[in-house]
């Protein structure tokens, strides 16, 4: 990571849910940050850490998780801030789009009333102001159209006019932060392509800050700046993101390069997946999160707990006793 401010923080970020059969420590000593107009990728599979990390910043936990560190957001404490500062941070300063957009748009209201409702909260607008704008937001993601979309349900736009909808709406308020929660997760592939270039050239004319969230490092290789590879609740690697593939550290990177489909193999030829499953959250972890599915792994691996070591500068960082070398590049 570069040496500016950042705009969000997250310094040593925990947490754990109450649950009937006891605690489950879902995320654990999570360190990021991302600049204004930068982008960070946040990669890793399913129930790696990655959503349940932003839905904290975003307050969007349920009343059984109980969070630790600090998460800073432009010098600001989001976990400590007051309820009368919370309700025009959140879709002003900080806003999300989720993976499904079916299930974030009210199914029985038109367009035009979800894209104002929050404009006219937060901003004060007029009726026709406020519809106005939401025509200019929907004009600028590139949907169709835009002023006769307004008066359609939700459930007459196709996937990724939904999709850029959902987007439109979380520009609403300019945001300095759009988290992109696996935005193109319900999407054809032409369609994902599409959304994450609007996405990324949205980024850089608003010069807004962007967390791109996906369990495909494919993805994030070439529309990020940073990326955070995270596993078992916890960072494995964070670098550039040339530098991540250009000199990979963690056999779990390592191991979701591996997996991203290549067209230049023979026909074919099978993909090389990651034998096993993701580990077992309701104990605190004694060794390495992968070392069940590692394999490099020793037996310090099974036993000692890595923390996170530099590489360099200190930008580059991963959290493994016996990391790869330069043998692994890609």
């Amino acid at each position: 990571m570069s040496e500016a401010t950042p705009l969000l923080e997250l310094e040593n970020l925990s947490i754990t849910f109450a649950t009937p059969g006891g605690p489950v420590y879902a995320v654990s000593d999570v360190s990021l940050s991302v600049e204004r107009g930068k982008a960070l990728g946040i990669v890793g599979e399913s129930g790696s850490g990655k959503s349940v990390t932003m839905k904290a910043v975003m307050d969007l936990l349920p009343s059984t998780a109980t969070i630790g560190g600090q998460a800073t957001f432009d010098g600001t404490d989001v976990l400590t801030m007051p309820s009368s500062r919370r309700k025009h941070f959140y879709g002003v300063d900080v806003a999300m789009v989720f993976q499904n957009p079916m299930t974030s748009l009210n199914p029985v209201k038109r367009i035009d009333a979800q894209m104002t409702e929050g404009m006219r909260y937060h901003r004060d607008l007029s009726k026709n102001d406020a519809k106005k704008r939401a025509i200019e937001l929907l004009e600028l993601v590139r949907l169709p159209d835009a002023p006769g979309r307004m008066r359609q349900y939700p459930h007459e736009l196709s996937g990724g006019m939904r999709q850029r909808v959902v987007i439109a709406m979380a520009l609403a308020n300019d945001p300095s932060l759009l988290i992109a929660d696996e935005p193109t997760t319900a999407l054809d592939v032409t369609v994902q392509r599409d959304i994450l270039n609007l996405l990324d050239n949205l980024r850089t004319d608003l010069n807004m800050a962007l967390i791109l969230i996906s369990h495909d490092l494919g993805v994030v290789r070439d529309r990020t700046d940073d990326v955070v590879v995270m596993y078992g609740g916890r960072v494995m690697e964070s670098a550039q993101t040339e530098d991540l593939f250009a000199d990979t550290r963690h056999p779990y990177a390592r191991a979701l390069q591996l997996s991203i489909p290549d067209i230049s193999k023979p026909r074919g030829q099978r993909l090389d997946p990651i034998p096993g499953s993701p580990p077992d959250l309701s104990s605190p972890l004694t060794g390495c999160p992968f070392a069940p599915r590692c394999t490099f792994a020793q037996d310090d691996c099974h036993s000692t707990l890595p923390v996170a070591t530099p590489v360099g500068d200190g930008s580059h960082t991963f959290s493994c006793l016996h990391p790869l070398g330069q043998e692994a590049t890609v």
